[in-house]
């Protein structure tokens, strides 16, 4: 384990040294690509790496140098930094050269290997606090987890958000590529032009699945001539549409004319049996997401005869306190199927959304009711008399988010019609017949949107919950037959 308090005082030895000295030179025992980087970031220009044996060559664009070409040009302002395999007691020291009839000493850093990465994470940390104390805010975040993912966003590659995908990003390694054309992918909402967001998701998707159909439907005037460039050289539809006048509650109303209009376009221009609807704002850095998701379909066939196919929604919202709520931002499953779905009525208002807020205490209960302990909840010990689930069926029954809006909706019109005194032993057994759900981190989603909630405790069963998990201890398990 490093010393953090040396690694602390190293990093401000560095960061002074561009100031203090112009000529600085390498001497290696080992030299790695994160030393480089290192220098880098800290704006250190190195004059050459000092090595005997392989002059006239370079590495990470560092040329190499024999010390007797180097030493010519030493001067009261060089440096030297020893980079060493194993950590020594010290950061300072000195280094003795002959040139010619005279001696240099020089200032030397000593720096080992495994403490290079640890000054880098360093110096990103510290940035995050100097922003602060350039706004005039407190020197110390509350949130400093939160803080330092927000922090590492955009630092090693302005394409990447999850912090996480930065360091272990799949699409650098030699990756298969699928050639289906009976699967498309239709985006849908606002186009996401920070970092190139959306563009750059485009042209990953493509060189995953040259052949399936890819289909962008967003609004008039929304794509700039250098989007709608990424779009044709990517083979990816572009669908421009006016958006509804009412777009709200939850801009519930918008998604549903993009999504159907995304998806009409690949039922009636397309050979394709399947579809993913996803959004312009969100990733699936997992590259096999469409294998992934016709492997669950073949594996789980639907168990009434209303869908072609099991529809894949993600998140756990639905196997826990809300019936009828999948997360409405991706779903795949048969082109029929992911049709239906989003050709239902618009929702015109607030009062639904309205009575959940006012009502949060009681259904907060009902979360904590259906999680059970051990954060399991057995359905089958629930009875068709219990007063407990009649009191919060009651509840529940008057509630639209807009989520529930469109699921409830979609199987009211397509499915059964739903008894209001049942509507959570409705919801449990639609997701056994007809629903898979996935994990957000199964799928390595990025989500720039609600990146700063990722690592705040209130949001982990989102991002890092088990919807699979759940989902599947429900289908092997769920015996209510009184719904």
């Amino acid at each position: 384990m490093f010393d953090t308090e040396k690694i602390w005082r190293m990093m401000i030895l560095l960061q002074k040294l561009p100031e203090e000295f112009d000529d600085v030179y390498i001497v290696p025992e080992i030299f790695t690509w994160e030393a480089a980087a290192l220098f880098r970031r800290l704006k250190i220009s190195v004059k050459g790496i000092m090595h005997d044996t392989q002059p006239g060559k370079e590495t990470w664009g560092i040329p190499i140098v024999k010390t007797a070409e180097a030493s010519i040009n030493f001067n009261e302002r060089t440096i030297l930094i020893m980079l060493t395999e194993k950590p020594v007691p010290f950061i300072q020291t000195t280094f003795d050269f002959k040139v010619g009839n005279g001696k240099w000493t020089l200032p030397a850093l000593v720096i080992a290997n495994e403490e290079v990465m640890p000054i880098y994470n360093s110096i990103t940390v510290s940035k995050i606090f100097q922003q602060y104390r350039e706004d005039g805010l407190p020197d110390s975040p509350t949130d400093l987890a939160n803080q330092f993912a927000c922090g590492l966003t955009t630092f090693l590659d302005s394409r990447h958000q999850n912090f996480k995908h930065q360091f272990s990003d799949s699409r650098w390694y030699p990756k298969t590529t699928y050639a289906f054309n009976d699967t498309a992918i239709v985006f849908q909402g606002p186009i996401e032009y920070t970092n190139n967001f959306t563009a750059e998701t485009l042209k990953l998707y493509r060189s995953i699945y040259p052949n399936a159909p890819i289909i962008l439907s967003t609004w008039t005037d929304g794509a700039t001539n250098s989007f709608r460039r990424v779009c044709k050289e990517n083979s990816v539809v572009l669908l421009e549409s006016e958006p509804p006048k009412i777009p709200k509650p939850g801009n519930m109303n918008l998604q549903l004319k993009s999504s159907l209009e995304g998806v009409r376009y690949v039922k009636e221009n397309t050979s394709a049996k399947f579809v993913l609807k996803t959004r312009t704002d969100q990733r699936i850095n997992y590259l096999n997401f469409l294998v992934h998701f016709k492997n669950l379909l073949k594996t789980f066939p639907p168990k009434g005869d209303k869908l072609r196919e099991r529809i894949i929604f993600l998140g756990s919202a639905l196997t826990k306190n809300f019936p009828f709520h999948p997360h409405d931002f991706l779903s795949f499953g048969h082109v029929e199927d992911i049709f239906k779905l989003y050709d239902i009525p618009a929702e015109s208002g607030y009062e639904k959304v309205n009575y959940f807020m006012s009502h949060r205490k009681t259904i907060d209960r009902v979360a904590s009711w259906i999680n059970g302990k051990p954060c399991r909840f057995d359905y089958n010990t629930v009875t068709e008399q219990s007063s407990r689930l009649r009191k919060f069926n009651k509840v529940m029954s008057r509630v639209r988010l807009p989520e529930i809006h469109l699921t409830r909706t979609f199987y009211e019109k397509y499915i059964a019609p739903v008894d209001d005194t049942k509507i959570y032993e409705t919801s449990w057994k639609f997701a056994v017949d007809y629903l898979i759900l996935v994990d957000f981190d199964t799928l390595q989603l990025d989500w720039p949107k609600y990146e700063d909630k990722r690592y705040k405790p209130e949001f982990l069963s989102d991002f890092h919950g088990n919807a699979f998990a759940r989902w599947l201890d429900m289908y092997r398990n769920f015996k209510i037959d009184w719904v």
